[in-house]
């Protein structure tokens, strides 16, 4: 089992560097292909709800901003690409090269969600730029929309951490499919881990495998792992899988996305949310 294309998003922002640069040291470390995505917003949608009451005059000098604007991001993305992929020593290419580390810059119009989930469907990992608190909601639209509508999975890596996610790994695990598909999305990751923990809870709160049944499945694919039980006292989950991660010296986790509800998708469960804001290391969802 192994990985032979990933998608990044390429925004041309600086917050997007990290998970473009992490991208291609995972295709070097797989010899893998790179599918670099930048999606250029129609610039009249951009002002669609900002243009009442104004003249048309107006209206056209907003939209030829917004254009500026966008070819600016457009032509940085590529410049950044440039730049990661011979730092890198990856080849640009038109389509993908075989047997070694190759990366295409590929320019889409249309909305950055609905391309990025599209385009990640036939990925075998989508890579992006972690959302925070504080940033752009874009980025947050963009990573739910991938775990939702993409049946790929989504590794969020956070701004200024670049890794191509050697050493140790952890596994949040409560026997839900959820998991379940996470850990089988994170196969080829987990096989080359020097080391997994699986991290679950003390007292178990649904049924379906625990993580002695994981921690036996994984064995059979020749993966060194034990079991590190959750504290039942924790406040916040969140935190405390980032800080038992921290501990055993993971590069990254796996863990499955949750939603609450079946008729509201995009509202995401606690723990998928805080991990989704606030984790400090690369963190592997799948839905």
């Amino acid at each position: 089992m192994s990985i032979a294309k990933f998608l990044v998003t390429a925004s041309g922002t600086q917050e997007g560097q990290s998970a473009i640069e992490t991208a291609l040291m995972l295709a070097r470390r797989f010899d893998a292909h790179v599918e670099a995505v930048n999606v250029r917003r129609n610039p009249r949608d951009a002002v669609a709800f900002m243009t009442e009451g104004m003249t048309g005059a107006v209206i056209e000098e907003i939209i030829a901003t917004a254009e500026q604007d966008i070819d600016k991001r457009a032509d940085s993305a590529s410049a950044e690409l440039r730049s990661i992929a011979d730092k890198y020593g990856v080849e640009i290419t038109q389509q993908p090269a075989h047997g070694h580390a190759s990366v295409t810059l590929r320019q889409e119009q249309g909305r950055e969600d609905e391309v990025v989930a599209e385009r990640g469907r036939l990925s075998d990992l989508v890579i992006a730029a972690r959302p925070t608190t504080d940033g752009d909601a874009k980025e947050e639209v963009v990573a739910e929309s991938v775990l939702m509508e993409s049946g790929s999975g989504l590794l969020l890596v956070p701004a200024g951490h670049v890794s191509d996610l050697s050493g140790n790994a952890a596994i949040a695990w409560n026997g839900s499919a959820e998991a379940a598909r996470a850990v089988h999305r994170a196969m080829p990751l987990l096989q080359k881990a020097d080391e997994v923990v699986i991290m679950a809870p003390e007292e178990r709160s649904m049924r379906g495998p625990g993580p002695d049944a994981l921690a036996t499945y994984l064995a059979l694919h020749d993966i060194k792992c034990h079991v590190h039980n959750l504290p039942s006292n924790w406040t916040n989950i969140g935190d405390t899988l980032l800080e038992i991660a921290h501990n055993e010296k993971a590069a990254f986790v796996v863990m499955g996305a949750f939603s609450q509800g079946k008729l509201r998708q995009l509202i995401l469960g606690g723990a998928t949310r805080f991990m989704l804001n606030h984790a400090d290391l690369p963190v592997l969802f799948t839905h």
